[in-house]
Formats: C-alpha cells, sequence, structure tokens
C-alpha cells in the first residue's frame, strides 16, 4: 500500500469514527481534520466534499462485510449448504458491525442519494450470489424448478428486513429470525432432505 493510500485509510478511519459520534449533518470536514491532527487542506486532498467523504465510509464497510463473509465460506459446498452458510455469516458479521449500521440509520433520506450507487452496487452482489446457488441448485437436481432471479430478489428483500432486526432487537441475539427463515426455505426447496440442514432426517430413497 502506498503512502498517500494508507493516509487516506487513516483519515477514512478518523472520519468514520466522527460521523458515527456527530451524525452526518453536523459532521464537517474541519472536524475530521481537527481529529486527525492535520490542516483542511489535507482532507480536501483526499475527499473533496463531506458527499464523497460519506461514500467512502459506506464503501469501506461494505467491502469489510463482503471480505468477513467470504472467509466463511465454503465454495465447494453444495448450493443448499452454501446458502445456509452465507446466511449465517451475514448475520453473524453484521452484528459486528452494528456501529456501521447505526450511522446507515442516522443518513436522513434526503441524502440517502448520495450512497444510492454503493448501496445498489453491494444489492446486486448479493443478489447474483443467491441466484447463482438457486440456479445451481436446480441444475444439480437438487432443489425444486424455481425461477433463481426471484427467488433470489425475494430472499435478498426478506433478509435484509430480518438482519435489521438482528442487529436492533436484542430479542433475537442469535440471528433466529434469518436461521429459521433459511431452514423453511431450504425444506420446501430440497427434493430430498438433508441431515446436514434438518438433523434427524435422512435422504429420501429415489424410487
Amino acid at each position: 500500500m502506498s503512502t498517500r493510500e494508507e493516509r487516506r485509510m487513516q483519515l477514512l478511519e478518523v472520519a468514520r469514527e466522527v460521523v458515527l459520534r456527530h451524525g452526518y449533518r453536523k459532521t464537517n470536514l474541519g472536524d475530521v481534520a481537527r481529529e486527525a491532527g492535520v490542516s483542511r487542506a489535507t482532507v480536501y486532498n483526499y475527499f473533496a466534499s463531506k458527499e464523497l467523504l460519506l461514500r467512502a465510509i459506506v464503501s469501506q464497510e461494505v467491502q469489510r462485510l463482503n471480505v468477513a463473509v467470504a472467509k466463511d465460506l465454503d465454495l465447494t459446498a453444495p448450493p443448499h449448504l452454501q446458502l445456509l452458510s452465507y446466511v449465517r455469516a451475514r448475520a453473524r458479521h453484521i452484528r459486528a458491525i452494528k456501529d456501521f449500521y447505526d450511522l446507515a440509520h442516522n443518513v436522513t433520506r434526503d441524502v440517502l442519494h448520495i450512497v444510492q450507487d454503493e448501496i445498489e452496487e453491494q444489492q446486486a452482489q448479493e443478489r447474483a450470489y443467491l441466484v447463482a446457488q438457486f440456479r445451481a441448485g436446480v441444475d444439480q437436481g437438487l432443489f425444486h424448478p424455481v425461477d433463481p432471479h426471484l427467488l433470489g430478489a425475494a430472499l435478498l428483500s426478506a433478509l435484509r428486513g430480518l438482519y435489521e432486526d438482528y442487529v436492533f432487537d436484542s430479542e433475537d441475539e442469535r440471528g433466529e429470525g434469518a436461521e429459521l427463515l433459511i431452514r423453511a426455505l431450504l425444506q420446501g426447496l430440497l427434493r430430498e432432505p438433508d441431515p446436514l440442514v434438518f438433523p434427524g432426517t435422512e435422504p429420501l430413497e429415489r424410487p
């Protein structure tokens, strides 16, 4: 990593903490400069506006989440087990970055458009992964015939709501909502029950 990139990352970490502490609207680049112990000109050299700073913060958090989830996935596993581990990994790592979700909720609707591209890109990546697993499950004869795109979009929408409940609802500290959702979905999709998904069951014998 170059010296410039290291400095940018340092400023980004400081800016993240400042925004989390004061909120996006009450933060300005001068606050970031003071906290980092540098001049305003230095901050502007890396982030020309507060809007670009917010986009950089969101982009960094999304990247962190994706890297953490990817490390937990076994890409050689069959599709249904990848879906199960994906949902579990997402829930676990999203809870670990609760402060980022606090930030997201503090961004009001009139500035949400600033990070819309980052949000849509993240959703597109998630949807593509889910669609690929549903398609693979159908192609391999593991799932009943389904529309992978429709199911991927539906699951992503449901999971987003459940992940937020997991982060902010103390009654769902273990992420049971997302776990129940994916298990129920797989129960209806799988042609044969898998003991790894549903302990105590045995695969059905094919006629």
